[in-house]
């Protein structure tokens, strides 16, 4: 309606040239809201605006988040969280050329926390068509390896010691 509103103007079919008197347009929604004009022509371009801002708002995307709350304790390391889904696999062969199509359905999904040299945590949970928000409360990791002693250790050596001197492999 927009564009066709603009060729019509343009054409000379229409015009935004005032009508004297009453109002030439009016729009009224359960006289609560009313948008009334004087200049016929402008009607179209509203009516349109109101299809494009309907269009745009109704075809927007329905995008559903996962917020995962938790508190990791006695974890010295970084905790890192991921998220497993079932695992599709294909009932076909191929020679040379693979083409398929699949329907991933997730209903699952399994969250793993995890650190190293700790034993991971795993908590599988129902997937709808909403958003969801999963609390884990305190997450307590088992730690499966300790940290290896690195500590330099300074030895003193006696100067009776009988240890050759040598520089860049080379005897003195």
């Amino acid at each position: 309606m927009v564009i066709g509103g603009i060729v019509l103007l343009y054409n000379g079919a229409i015009s935004l040239a005032n009508v004297s008197g009453e109002d030439a347009f009016t729009i009224e929604y359960k006289k609560e809201l009313r948008i009334s004009t004087q200049y016929p022509a402008l009607g179209i371009f509203i009516i349109g605006l109101l299809f494009v801002a309907f269009s745009v708002i109704m075809g927007k995307p329905e995008l559903n988040k996962l917020i995962i709350k938790g508190r990791a304790v006695n974890v010295a390391e970084p905790v890192k969280i991921s998220l497993k889904t079932n695992t599709w696999i294909s009932s076909l062969s191929h020679e040379e050329d693979v083409l398929e199509t699949f329907y991933p359905n997730i209903d699952t999904i399994q969250i793993v926390v995890s650190a190293p040299g700790y034993d991971s945590y795993v908590k599988t949970i129902q997937v709808g068509s909403k958003s969801i928000k999963e609390d884990l409360g305190d997450i307590e990791l088992h730690q499966k390896v300790s940290k290896a002693d690195i500590t330099p250790k300074i030895v003193d050596i006696p100067d009776s010691a009988n240890i050759p001197n040598h520089t860049f492999g080379v005897a003195r």
